[in-house]
């Protein structure tokens, strides 16, 4: 998949509804036809947690083995690129068997992999690294807020909620914890409707 082709929410004519900064309401339509698409059960409420990097233990892997148990208590919903070495695909299998409800997997394509971050409010990357970089750019484009590691500030302004400004989420340290930590003040930030669709906006605009 060539990460750096795709085009963006407002020139994508493979997602469910084209959207700008300006259109930012139209993500809700991507949302529900993408939960219909890939049988996940959620609504524009719910919060959609999209996972697009690689899963494996160079990019990661272990702070998502360590981050499942506090996921699997958050009142969101997972979408994950299909994509990964043997041993997180069978956590992944673990994981939905045990909350079929709350998590979608999406093959690993790259239509696929736009619906998905067309539909997704926030996007997670463990780890550093060119493919990622390109995945978070491409995260922005479609205003699913990437949370990251601090060293990705060249790219992802952490939301600032006295000046209300940012866009996205960072997180200090590379473990568990702490990007738990980065999930929930996203999720906090998403109650507050106008707040969040204003981060999307300022995410879009790259």
């Amino acid at each position: 998949m060539t990460n750096a082709k795709m085009p963006g929410a407002a020139y994508d004519n493979k997602i469910y509804a084209k959207f700008s900064k300006n259109t930012i309401d139209k993500k809700a339509i991507n949302k529900k036809e993408f939960c219909a698409e890939f049988e996940l059960k959620c609504d524009d409420r719910e919060f959609l947690l999209g996972i697009v990097a690689p899963l494996t233990e160079k990019n990661g892997g272990e702070i998502f083995e360590n981050l499942l148990n506090g996921l699997e208590v958050l009142p969101i919903k997972i979408a994950v690129r299909g994509i990964g070495t043997a041993k997180f695909q069978k956590l992944l299998a673990d994981f939905a068997e045990k909350n079929p409800e709350k998590i979608t997997v999406v093959p690993d394509d790259e239509i696929g992999v736009r619906k998905l971050l067309a539909a997704a409010d926030a996007t997670i990357f463990f780890a550093d690294g060119a493919e990622n970089e390109l995945l978070a750019r491409a995260a922005r484009s479609y205003a699913a807020l990437p949370i990251a590691p601090k060293s990705f500030s060249h790219l992802i302004d952490d939301y600032n909620p006295n000046q209300e400004s940012g866009t996205g989420f960072l997180f200090p340290e590379k473990n568990a914890w702490s990007a738990f930590a980065a999930i929930v003040r996203a999720l906090e930030n998403y109650r507050f409707p106008y707040d969040f669709k204003t981060i999307q906006k300022s995410a879009i605009e790259i």
